[in-house]
């Protein structure tokens, strides 16, 4: 019960290039307080979890160089800090629904090298209001 009410409290995960596999459970989502998250240079494969749009103080989410594939969950794009995310090298696929939906601020995508529908094959996109991209 102490380790679980730690995890809920913690701002930053980073589990970078540790050769970790498999899918990445849902139960992520609950550390709904983290700020960072890099899943990036891994084997993950399969569909980021659709709760991740809860994790509304995620700021900076990479995810690049695995084997994830489906859809980007749309919510996700939509957290009010999120500044950077990265998702290249993957096999997501899909519309693209870079859109920069929120229209304030700025977000940093990298989404090159997916087989998405509607562009963003291998380019870099910076979005700073939905006619950005």
């Amino acid at each position: 019960e102490e380790i679980a009410s730690a995890q809920k409290r913690m701002k930053g995960l980073y589990l970078s290039d540790n050769q970790l596999i498999g899918t990445v459970p849902a139960e992520i989502c609950g550390l709904y307080r983290t700020e960072d998250l890099f899943l990036d240079s891994n084997k993950f494969e399969g569909a980021l979890p659709w709760c991740m749009g809860n994790m509304a103080n995620l700021r900076r989410f990479f995810a690049f160089n695995n084997g994830f594939s489906g859809w980007i969950p749309g919510d996700l794009l939509d957290l009010p800090h999120l500044v950077d995310i990265g998702l290249e090298d993957n096999k997501f696929t899909g519309g693209m629904e870079l859109n920069c939906r929120r229209g304030v601020g700025s977000m940093n995508i990298w989404a090159d090298c997916n087989e998405l529908a509607g562009g963003c094959d291998c380019c870099e996109m910076c979005c700073g209001d939905e006619n950005s991209c």
